[in-house]
């Protein structure tokens, strides 16, 4: 609204209020400059609600056009890995016969030590653990060493037949989530 508008929405205003008579169309407008119309208010908010519609309509179709490209873009990268795995293949082999060490990185690493499975049991003095496959390193954990401490009784037992930990792994934590399990059931 312009200076002069508001002018001369003000002396009508004023009229209205000092009891002074309108036209009809003037009596709308007063009516409107009080805050009282809708009708401008209702236009606007519909369409308000007209663009925010069409954004809401982008926005799924964006988010459509995304997940494609997404799923494009992972067909595109499981395509090239595999084309990377089959020529890498050849390269690695030809530098373990060769003594050198392959710079290059593979799908996944080897596991660095064998997989082992404990048999753990609830016995009547204590935990009987035994390695899977070996009969020889049965042995029974009484349970007052495991009171005192399950890690330090699993790392020694590990220690004892399989080995220290440098070489093993962390195989004493694996035994000792076993044998808390095994002593709180």
């Amino acid at each position: 609204m312009g200076k002069s508008a508001k002018k001369e929405s003000k002396g009508k205003v004023a009229r209205v209020a000092a009891g002074g008579r309108t036209a009809p169309a003037e009596a709308k407008e007063v009516h409107e400059a009080r805050g009282g119309g809708q009708g401008p208010v209702l236009a606007n908010l519909a369409a308000l609600k007209a663009k925010a519609k069409d954004a809401q309509e982008g926005l799924e179709g964006a988010r459509a056009e995304a997940g494609k490209l997404q799923e494009q873009g992972k067909v595109l990268v499981d395509a090239a890995k595999e084309v990377y795995l089959k020529v890498l293949e050849p390269y690695r082999d030809a530098c373990q016969q060769a003594g050198v060490p392959c710079e290059f990185e593979g799908s996944r690493a080897p596991n660095r030590t064998a997989m082992v499975r404990f048999l753990v049991e609830k016995a009547e003095k204590g935990i009987k653990v035994t390695v899977k496959g070996k009969p020889d390193t049965e042995e029974t954990i009484p349970f007052k060493a495991l009171k005192e401490s399950v890690g330090r009784e699993a790392y020694a037992y590990t220690g004892r037949h399989l080995g220290p930990k440098e070489e093993i792994g962390n195989k004493g934590g694996g035994l000792a989530n076993r044998l808390k399990a095994v002593l709180h059931a």
